[in-house]
C-alpha cells in the first residue's frame, strides 16, 4: 500500500473533467501572500456533492490532504504541497437564522462563507455580537480553527457548534462543550483522537458553524462596526500581499507589534520580504518576496525580541510545504 506521505506521487490521477481540480496549481495564487510553490493537485469543490466526489478519488489513491479557506493565515514553502490541497472556500451555502429563545438567535452557515458576509448579514438583522471580526479576512471555516479575535472578541466567545466531516465520510456534530479554545486555536480532542489511531490522511474537516447571537440596536451595531473598520484602515498596511498579523501577541501583556517597533525592526527587509512600516506585526511581500525571505526575516525577528526582550515570539501564521 503507498504511504499518504511520498514525497512524490508515483502516478498521474485522473479526477473527472467536471470536478474543479487542477494539477500543479502554484499556491502564490491561493494566497493573501501570494507566495508558494505547486500544490500536486488543488480543488476547491463549489459544493458538498463535488467535496464527496474529490475526497473519494483522493482516499483510494492515498493521497494526503491539506484543507485551507481562502488562504489568507498561511504561508507555503517554495517547494509546495504534495498531494491535494483542498480549499473550502467555494462552498458558500446560505446563512440560515433560527429562534432560539427571547432575544437569542442561532445564526448557521458553511465553512467557506465569507467571515465578512457573516458579520455584514447579521449586522443587517440586528445581531451585533460579530462586530468585533470588521475587517478580518478569510472564510467562517478558517475564523473559528484559529479562532480569530481582535481585543473586543474572539470567534469561541460566541460559537455554538461545529458540523465536521470524518474521514469515514460521516459528518458529527460537536458543541463548544466538546471543543478546546486558546489563543488563536481550536480543538476537538475527540475527533483528533480517532483521526491519529487510524493514521488518516486528512484531518477532521468542518462543513458548517453555528454562532450564538443575541438582537441589539441596530445603530449602536454599524457605529462600532464603522469605527473599527476605520481603525484597521489606518492602523493596518493595505495593497501589499501579507497574512495578516504574523505573530501571536505573547502573554507579557505588550503585543508583539509594539515590542518588533520596540527593537527597531520597522521596514527591516530580506529580498521583498519586509517588516511593515504602519504595522509592525505584518510582514508584507513587496513583490516577489519567497517563502525563504519570509522565514528568514522571520528568524531575525525572533533572534532580536528574544536578545533585547527575553520573549519567544510564536508565529500566528500557518506554514504549509515542503
Amino acid at each position: 500500500m503507498k504511504s499518504c506521505n511520498d514525497k512524490k506521487l508515483e502516478k498521474d490521477i485522473k479526477f473527472p473533467l467536471n470536478l474543479p481540480v487542477g494539477k500543479n496549481v502554484m499556491m502564490k495564487s491561493c494566497t493573501s501572500f501570494k507566495i508558494g510553490g505547486p500544490a500536486d493537485y488543488f480543488a476547491r469543490p463549489a459544493n458538498s456533492d463535488e467535496l464527496k466526489q474529490i475526497l473519494e478519488i483522493a482516499g483510494e489513491n492515498f493521497l494526503q490532504c491539506t484543507i485551507m479557506g481562502s488562504g489568507t493565515n498561511i504561508l507555503v514553502r517554495d517547494k509546495g504541497i504534495r498531494g491535494l490541497v483542498l480549499s473550502l472556500a467555494g462552498m458558500k451555502d446560505e446563512i440560515e437564522i433560527n429562534d432560539r429563545d427571547g432575544d437569542e438567535f442561532i445564526v448557521s452557515t458553511s465553512a467557506g462563507t465569507r467571515l465578512s458576509t457573516l458579520c455584514k448579514r447579521t449586522m443587517a438583522w440586528g445581531l451585533g455580537d460579530l462586530s468585533f471580526a470588521a475587517g478580518i479576512p478569510g472564510t467562517v471555516g478558517g475564523a473559528v480553527m484559529m479562532n480569530a479575535g481582535t481585543g473586543m472578541g474572539t470567534m469561541s466567545d460566541y460559537l455554538y457548534s461545529i458540523d465536521m466531516l470524518k474521514d469515514d465520510g460521516t459528518v458529527e456534530k460537536l458543541h463548544r462543550s466538546q471543543l478546546v479554545f486558546s489563543h488563536r486555536k481550536t480543538q476537538f480532542p475527540s475527533l483528533e483522537c480517532d483521526c491519529a489511531s487510524k493514521n488518516s490522511p486528512r484531518s477532521p474537516m468542518m462543513l458548517k458553524a453555528s454562532f450564538l447571537m443575541k438582537k441589539e440596536e441596530k445603530s449602536k451595531i454599524i457605529a462600532s462596526w464603522q469605527t473599527l473598520m476605520e481603525k484597521r484602515k489606518h492602523s493596518q498596511p493595505h495593497g501589499v500581499p501579507s497574512a495578516g498579523c504574523f505573530y501571536k501577541n505573547p502573554q507579557t501583556g505588550e503585543s508583539a507589534g509594539a515590542l518588533i517597533d520596540k527593537a527597531g525592526l520597522k521596514k527591516h527587509r530580506v529580498g521583498d520580504a519586509m517588516i511593515s512600516d504602519i504595522h509592525a506585526n505584518f510582514i508584507v511581500n513587496m513583490g516577489n518576496a519567497t517563502a525563504k525571505d519570509i522565514l528568514s526575516l522571520n528568524e531575525i525577528v525572533k533572534a532580536k525580541i528574544k536578545d533585547k526582550f527575553g520573549i519567544t515570539l510564536y508565529e500566528e501564521v500557518i506554514l504549509k510545504g515542503e
